[in-house]
């Protein structure tokens, strides 16, 4: 797993690293023997219609050059941060069952041109 981490300086927080580490490393060790490689940025913006708000974008390029891209924002940045990867999550797992699910067929149809 490569993880990459940028923004501005509430990227630099020590407790907000803590947690983007300990998120990514779930995420790894939740798909074994897929290479990823994370990127996650984090900073603060200003809405004028909802004020101060953290904006978290998670982009992960998986080994089967597939790319899954999450973003979120709110008012809280640990929530956003774990939303945001908890959306990775449900994304990769989909990409991962569609290639899957690619395979599969053309393997069943190799298998029976072969005991023919």
């Amino acid at each position: 797993m490569i993880l990459k981490l940028g923004g501005d300086t509430l990227a630099l927080d020590a407790d907000i690293r803590r947690q983007v580490e300990s998120e990514a490393q779930q995420l790894a060790d939740r798909f074994p023997g897929e290479r990823i490689e994370i990127q996650v940025t984090v900073q603060e913006e200003f809405d004028q219609l909802n004020g101060h708000r953290v904006r978290c974008e998670l982009s992960a390029k998986l080994a089967s050059c597939h790319q899954v891209l999450v973003r979120d924002a709110g008012k809280n940045a640990s929530e956003v941060i774990h939303e945001v990867f908890v959306g990775a999550r449900r994304n990769v797992r989909r990409v991962r069952r569609q290639t899957l699910c690619d395979i599969a067929p053309a393997a069943h149809v190799t298998a029976q041109a072969v005991t023919r």
